[in-house]
């Protein structure tokens, strides 16, 4: 590259998959051709897998996913200062929680200080207060994004959606008047799926009758156990498979029995796939019951596969289902919710090919790659440039 490039460093944070990495991963292949690009997270479990072919340099730092440690989170936000020290960059961008609050964190206390021409910037992957989020959690997080906006220097602050960015704007009050706002959306880059790649042993065979998928993490946010409870109501040719970090450990075995009742025996546990693509080919929909979310990675991904969507009542859910041929946001008792699903799976089975070709048609009006490209282009060009 030649060295009038800028140098950009991205900061994700757990290697797991997830949106960050996924994001972050879409931004090396927007940017790759136009900048030198360093990627700082914690080692790589599976999401970063492409770093490497995109030629970013990586950069491998503990203690920056989220975590109650104290002093791990001390010894991350250390290494992350003396990290940026050593690394001058035009733009220096954090993505994961942690990372967020660490650089923010860095600025504000003056234990870090970028030279002058640095651009400084965070993403939002999901706010951090609101609803669904436990309420002493979010009213501190809403503290603390006052008082940390309130003390660092100007910051590009980067949001999933428009209404994010108006939610945000409208909590933090004269905190956000020296702070530009930008929107760039998720994107999914699965591609189709690759015929020479081996089916995991999990997937085989595929269950019979209808299939509904879940993918994340287990957890409070993923709220994996209404899905459970839900399966109970749910007719008997309905398999769920859930995968993510998690859902393979003998605990997540017995909670899902004791929650799915002998509805447990169509549920398969299939813990962290390094390819959902197999997965996805296989179902007749995506299921998401979040308590809260940004912009979901894994419902995209089931779009460019031509899927409907099934999705619990977070707050960003009427903007995701809005103008998607065929998703639900799920409301009232359990039972009704699980009408209305038989109702809406019935309906794709039947008519499988008219309406998946028009969720993948959704899906690159909305989400495809060269869509994120082109708008991560002139937000980095927006940013290096402070307009």
């Amino acid at each position: 590259m030649a060295s009038s490039e800028p140098h950009i460093l991205l900061i994700g944070g757990d290697g797991a998959p997830s949106g960050v990495p996924r994001q972050i991963t879409a931004l090396l292949k927007a940017l790759r051709d136009r900048a030198r690009i360093t990627v700082i997270s914690e080692a790589n479990r599976g999401g970063y897998d492409e770093i490497a072919g995109l030629g970013a340099e990586h950069v491998i730092l503990e203690g920056l996913s989220s975590g109650l440690d104290p002093r791990t989170w001390r010894a991350g936000r250390a290494a992350l200062a003396s990290c940026l020290a050593a690394r001058p960059a035009d733009l220096v961008w954090a993505h994961a929680r942690m990372p967020v609050l660490a650089l923010r964190q860095l600025l504000a206390t003056r234990d870090w200080t970028p030279p002058a021409a640095t651009r400084l910037a965070v993403s939002y992957h999901g706010l951090p207060f609101g609803r669904g989020h436990r309420p002493g959690t979010s009213a501190l997080a809403l503290r603390l994004e006052r008082r940390l906006l309130a003390a660092c220097p100007p910051l590009d602050l980067v949001f999933l959606t428009a209404s994010q960015r108006r939610k945000m704007t409208a909590a933090m009050g004269p905190a956000m008047t020296h702070h530009a706002s930008h929107v760039l959306s998720n994107a999914s880059q699965l591609g189709p799926l690759d015929k020479a790649i081996a089916v995991p042993e999990g997937l085989i065979p595929r269950p019979a009758g209808r299939h509904i998928v879940m993918t994340g993490r287990a957890g409070w946010q993923k709220n994996h156990a209404e899905a459970l409870r839900l399966m109970r109501h749910l007719p008997e040719d309905i398999t769920l498979s859930v995968c993510g970090d998690g859902t393979e450990s003998p605990r997540y075995a017995a909670l899902a029995r004791r929650l799915a009742g002998s509805a447990s025996a169509r549920v398969r546990l299939l813990g962290p796939l390094p390819d959902v693509r197999p997965l996805l080919a296989q179902a007749d929909a995506y299921m998401l019951t979040s308590r809260y979310e940004g912009q979901p990675i894994g419902a995209i991904e089931a779009c460019e596969y031509g899927l409907p969507l099934i999705l619990s009542d977070f707050e960003e859910a009427a903007e995701l289902a809005g103008g998607h041929p065929m998703a639900l946001c799920l409301g009232g008792r359990r039972e009704a919710q699980a009408r209305d699903i038989d109702q809406m799976l019935g309906k794709y089975v039947s008519e499988r090919a008219s309406i998946g070709a028009a969720i993948a048609e959704f899906w690159v009006e909305r989400y495809a790659p060269g869509r994120f490209e082109e708008q991560a282009r002139a937000l980095v060009s927006a940013i290096l440039h402070g307009e």
